[in-house]
């Protein structure tokens, strides 16, 4: 999964129903120095689904809320009934709902305001979420 360790890009898919999202995220993931990133894109979660249902997507970009679902809580659920197994972060606008302290509960592993993506936060996402933080010996126990 690690671009960093064998070269490849990591697949990084963003779930938003705005497609001028896109092209922001696209331009911040340009920032990122140390990172390989393929950024795909879809519009709504049935698109995300059926996406991480074919296979080869490393991280999900999920926004809080898409039309018609209200928010993470019924959208992050189906990606993982879907069996994506990799790291999901919430971007939003507005993290400050107090529902939003209980993001992990609905399998998310992280939240993070869109206005605080540059390329430092992405770098950290990168290392922290993905098999670059993992020695080479516990990278093999996992694998």
């Amino acid at each position: 999964m690690s671009s960093q360790q064998d070269g490849t890009l990591l697949k990084v898919l963003l779930v938003d129903d705005d497609p001028a999202e896109h092209v922001l995220l696209k331009r911040k993931l340009k920032t990122a120095e140390d990172a390989s990133i393929d950024l795909e894109y879809v519009s709504d979660i049935g698109g995300a689904v059926e996406r991480v249902k074919a296979g080869g997507v490393d991280m999900v970009f999920l926004d809080n809320r898409l039309v018609p679902n209200n928010d993470f809580r019924e959208t992050a659920p189906q990606l993982r009934s879907a069996g994506f197994i990799g790291p999901i972060g919430i971007i939003s606008s507005d993290i400050s709902g107090r529902y939003f302290e209980k993001f992990r509960e609905f399998g998310v592993d992280f939240k993070i305001g869109k206005d605080e993506i540059d390329g430092t936060v992405i770098n950290f996402i990168l290392k922290e979420y993905t098999l670059d933080q993992l020695s080479e010996t516990c990278s093999e126990d996992f694998l």
